[in-house]
């Protein structure tokens, strides 16, 4: 991969943030520009569920300068993301249309999991050992995110809604706070962290650390009171860990103080010092409910991990296709599988034939790696709709893939799976069909496509005994595009399914279908 420029924008609930890098791999690559507007788009929104106007306009502003700093680095591509606050807003859709109406740049909503995943990607690059196991702790103002990772592979993820800035509004309502407002705080905390905290006990690893922030201002008011502490002592190095035990004395300090006194004790600013009390007393928790007696602080989080996976991606794009047990993300997508008791033989034989038909029209149809993967997500779960009930399972599944965790994939990546798995039989996409026309115009192009390929390949396994185990795929210039089955049994059902199922491709392909089989008296090894 030649040397390149590209640009990371993160729209958290507190703060937006810019990240520049030069880079030549994912491996290596210098973040050249960092940019941080403290823009509150949280600021009431994750108790009303929903973005104000003048929160929508200040974002548009903070982003689309953002953008024209990006752009004099010379950095070719910007990924925007979001977070909990856009998340969690009822008027979402209405956020990125206004967006990329003004900036031009199109924001893709992550999950709680997906941005634990890249946050963690991000810690275990920039500040772990080499090999080590590295837990990460993220305090933002929505939501907490919760990563283990070994040599830049997820082990565990986890992503509760716990903020700085929603706890702040949802109970501290006096300044300083009141006792019983404080012990409601920690009680919601506490209880918070019992998954994690159960789900983590015997998990094996060698550091820990923490990003976000709010955990480099509690470093950071640690180091300047130990060196206020110090000041007749002979002056030792910088700081950077935060040990349990003065985590808990500086929280019980800020705890009694107004707004203006924990500015002077920590040299905080004013929105930091609002919400300090808050995600110091999440951190405590956490260190706690984990076994964290000492952390260390690392200044890489979500926008390095954004820029981590995309180059990841981009590299992944120059390389031969995997097999879906080999994808890190398609893993993920099994994961969820066998948690819906999906039938995995019919599935992995829908995704085999998926691919086969995918890869012949790929070069001609500009389809890329990263589409085939978001195929084979909806083919591996297609049928999982099966858990809840046999007919419209395919609506069925629509529903489960839309409200599950799929590991490496944002929020529109996951309604284009979902999507996929829907147009797997039944009727054809449809304006009526909600799912489908909150899709933006591109993305329901891709959904009538990859669609209409598991569709036939489903339909090529109407059995489900994997009878047709290859096929041969020609796409003539005519517009005509043949499949031969290879088969050693008798495939009259799955030729009149294909006959059934074959319209969304010839519509979505503008080429005409047509099959033959050759018989094998022994199936090939």
């Amino acid at each position: 991969m030649h040397r390149l420029k590209l640009a990371a924008i993160d729209i958290g609930s507190n703060s937006i943030k810019l990240a520049v890098a030069d880079a030549a791999d994912s491996r290596s690559f210098a973040v050249v520009t960092r940019e941080k507007d403290v823009i509150r788009l949280g600021h009431e929104t994750l108790r009303k569920g929903r973005l104000s106007r003048t929160a929508i306009d200040r974002a548009i502003s903070c982003i689309q300068r953002f953008k024209t700093i990006a752009e004099t680095h010379q950095a070719g591509t910007i990924v925007a993301v979001a977070t909990a606050a856009v998340r969690e807003a009822h008027n979402a859709s209405q956020f990125i249309k206004d967006v990329e109406q003004q900036t031009g740049l199109r924001v893709e909503i992550l999950s709680g999991i997906e941005e634990a995943r890249l946050i963690g990607l991000a810690a275990s690059h920039g500040c772990s050992l080499h090999g080590a196991t590295n837990i990460n702790i993220d305090i933002g103002g929505g939501s907490t995110e919760i990563s283990l990772f070994r040599n830049g592979a997820s082990l565990s993820l986890f992503s509760l809604k716990l903020g700085a800035v929603r706890l702040t509004e949802r109970y501290f309502h006096s300044d300083p706070p009141k006792p019983k407002q404080l012990s409601n705080l920690k009680a919601e905390v506490h209880a918070a962290f019992e998954r994690p905290r159960r789900e983590l006990r015997d998990a094996p690893w060698q550091q820990a650390s923490g990003t976000s922030g709010t955990i480099l201002a509690i470093g950071d008011a640690l180091r300047e009171i130990g060196n206020g502490d110090r000041k007749a002592q002979p002056v030792q190095p910088p700081e950077t860990d935060i040990p349990l035990s003065r985590l808990a004395a500086l929280n019980a300090k800020m705890a009694r103080l107004d707004l203006a006194g924990r500015r002077n004790l920590a040299g905080l600013t004013s929105q930091r010092a609002e919400i300090i009390v808050a995600g110091s007393y999440i951190l405590e928790e956490a260190m706690r409910a984990l076994g964290i007696n000492m952390l260390r602080t690392c200044d890489w989080a979500l926008r390095e991990g954004v820029i981590i996976d995309q180059l990841r991606e981009w590299e992944d794009e120059s390389r031969p296709p995997a097999p879906d047990f080999a994808d890190q993300k398609l893993r993920g997508v099994h994961a969820v599988g066998r948690r819906f008791g999906y039938e995995e033989t019919h599935a992995r034989q829908v995704a085999k034939l998926s691919e086969k038909i995918f890869d012949s029209l790929a070069p001609a149809e500009n389809l890329s790696r990263h589409h085939r993967t978001l195929m084979l997500a909806g083919a591996l779960l297609h049928d999982i709709g099966y858990h809840i009930a046999h007919d419209s399972h395919q609506k069925h599944a629509l529903y489960l893939i839309t409200n599950s965790e799929l590991t490496g994939f944002s929020e529109a990546e996951r309604a284009v799976i979902a999507n996929v798995a829907r147009y797997h039989r039944g009727s054809l996409p449809r304006k009526r069909h909600i799912e489908y026309q909150s899709l933006n115009v591109a993305d329901r192009q891709i959904v009538c496509e990859l669609g209409a390929i598991v569709r036939l390949a489903d339909a090529l396994d109407r059995s489900h005994d994997s009878r047709v185990y290859d096929l041969d795929c020609y796409d003539n210039k005519s517009g005509n595009f043949h499949v031969e089955l290879l088969s050693i049994a008798n495939c009259d059902n799955e030729l009149l399914e294909v006959e059934r199922k074959r319209h969304l491709f010839e519509q979505s392909f503008n080429r005409t279908l047509s099959f033959s089989v050759r018989r094998a008296k022994a199936r090939h090894a």
